[in-house]
């Protein structure tokens, strides 16, 4: 009778559905440092709030969410371990951090690690005292992840502070909209010594991580982990209104992780991060997304990185994908003008562009003395423009722009410019080259379609032109698309290639009636039709050109 009862009660065990992988969240945001010495930041908050949505939206049912003071050394290292306790085989965990970065001298410096250390202030650090509750260096977080969860569980880990920073260009300061979120400036960091922190408080989950272990722990020791940073280390992370002057603040990384996951892609049933269409967003799509995102954002002054573990490129995140519910419409910039007549105040109102109230609401800046225009980003985009014609033509090029910026897919094709890249500045006269580099290698030729979108507007068609044939892109690495020196106008041109299977006619058709013409509206609608109609395997790249005299 007992072995019946133990057969039936194995019997029922087979029998019983396998636990569902789940997507899980711990997400951290800190916007109020309670520190003279620390700048609050307005993004953190509404970063929180957003990747709430997005983990809710991914049927996680298991999200702990940390904002301001009660974000601690401690806190956070409990909430890692108590997820570790609920996390099962197959789960993705999304750990999410929010708020100002540093550096500091590393305590123990070696060549793998190098010098300094990365770290994390929270509510109440004081240089001066350094109370260990109030800080986290990088090397903990990775430290408590192997200590406190359990290897088959997958952990993407999305940092959204800086983590030392300088500028490749300089920057306008009538208009800069963006707020760095460093902590310190990097000679104050470089040079501040942290004080000794404890080690792991909890007990250990997994047997093979001991005490002196756990306090070494890099990124590279956990084959579970995809790390995704805000930016470079020889860059800052910003945070601005998104997507205009007038919206809340927000992270930049944050806010293209949320569209990634939010807008609808090519097929229109799966996210627009998944770039090949076949229903899934890998760690490499998500990875080339975001960076694409970010720099463009950033007017290139912000690339994402994306670290994940050999073979990890094609698995898929998440154990399920929110269903697409954003639109890709913009509202239309804020714009001041500054001396304006009234004249121009009132043919602004036929236009694509509104009056902001004050020069701190507005997108663009238009200086009538000298015919600039500024964007928020601290760039002069457009010179010479002197009639509302003109100035018409610069914002439905931006517009056109802004609309292309969330269907860029670099997975298989990349606009670079050269020599000095798409972040530096091109004085009148400088040689310039722009090449088109197959980030795949492999797979069948494209029709290749490029066009630029000058500073004033103008539209001018690259390629093919007539000598091109069919305009395919064999699949070379690198082929060169433009060899020239910079000249008049100067500003911001817009540099943009479309690959497709087949070739787009009525893209190429709109080109060449617009071609030396201001004519850029419409364009935009065409390229989302060409690559719904590629099916993921169309690919979007634009590349920025910064010039002046």
């Amino acid at each position: 009778m007992r072995w019946r009862l133990l057969i039936a009660v194995l019997l029922i065990a087979l029998s019983a559905p396998a636990a569902q992988a789940e997507t899980r969240a711990i997400l951290i945001g800190v916007s109020r440092y309670e520190s003279p010495a620390i700048p609050d930041l307005m993004g953190p908050a509404n970063d929180l709030a957003a990747m709430e949505g997005l983990a809710r939206s991914m049927q996680a049912s298991d999200v702990v969410s940390l904002r301001d003071g009660a974000v601690s050394r401690s806190s956070v290292e409990t909430a890692l371990h108590d997820m570790g306790l609920r996390a099962q085989p197959g789960d993705w965990l999304l750990f999410y951090f929010s708020g100002h970065g540093a550096q500091a001298l590393a305590q123990n410096p070696s060549d793998e690690d190098g010098e300094f250390d990365q770290f994390v202030p929270l509510p109440g650090f004081d240089p001066e005292t350094q109370d260990p509750e109030t800080f986290i260096i990088d090397k903990d977080f990775y430290a408590w992840m192997k200590r406190y969860l359990p290897p088959d569980v997958a952990i993407l880990m999305v940092v959204d502070s800086c983590h030392s920073g300088t500028m490749h260009r300089a920057i306008d300061p009538r208009r800069y909209a963006f707020t760095p979120r460093i902590a310190f400036r990097p000679g104050e960091a470089r040079a501040m010594q942290l004080t000794a922190r404890p080690g792991p408080r909890l007990g250990a989950l997994r047997s093979d991580t001991g005490e002196a272990q756990a306090g070494a722990i890099r990124r590279d020791d956990l084959p579970n982990l995809v790390y995704i940073g805000a930016s470079r280390d020889d860059q800052l992370a910003l945070e601005t209104e998104l997507p205009q002057e007038g919206a809340p603040h927000r992270g930049v990384l944050t806010y293209a992780l949320e569209q990634a996951f939010s807008l609808p892609g090519a097929n229109e049933a799966s996210p627009i991060a998944d770039l090949d269409g076949d229903g899934q967003v890998s760690v490499l799509e998500a990875g080339s997304y975001l960076n694409s995102q970010v720099r463009m954002l950033t007017a290139q002054r912000q690339e994402s990185t994306l670290f994940y573990p050999q073979g990890w490129a094609e698995r898929p995140l998440f154990s399920a994908l929110p269903a697409p519910r954003l639109a890709f419409d913009l509202p239309a910039p804020n714009v001041i003008i500054a001396g304006q007549p009234n004249d121009i105040a009132t043919a602004a109102g036929a236009t694509s562009w509104r009056m902001a109230q004050s020069s701190n609401d507005a997108d663009f800046l238009w200086v009538l003395s000298t015919g600039e225009v500024l964007r928020r980003s601290g760039d002069i985009v457009a010179t010479g423009i002197g009639s509302t014609l003109a100035f018409a033509g610069v914002m439905d090029k931006w517009q056109t722009v802004m609309s292309l910026r969330p269907l860029v897919s670099e997975l298989a094709m990349r606009l670079t410019v050269h020599p000095l890249g798409s972040d530096e500045l091109y004085p009148e006269g400088t040689p310039i080259s722009m090449r088109l580099e197959r980030t795949r290698r492999g797979g069948a030729a494209l029709h290749g379609t490029v066009f630029n979108l000058a500073s004033d507007g103008t539209v001018q068609l690259i390629y093919p032109l007539d000598a091109d044939g069919a305009g395919l892109i064999d699949a070379a690495t690198r082929q060169s698309m433009l060899d020239s020196v910079v000249v008049p106008p100067f500003g911001v041109d817009h540099v943009i290639a479309l690959a497709t299977p087949e070739a787009p006619e009525a893209l190429r058709a709109a080109l060449r009636n617009a071609d030396g013409q201001r004519a850029s509206a419409g364009l935009a609608g065409i390229i989302r039709t060409e690559l719904k109609r590629a099916r993921g395997r169309g690919s979007l790249s634009i590349a920025e050109l910064y010039t002046a005299p």
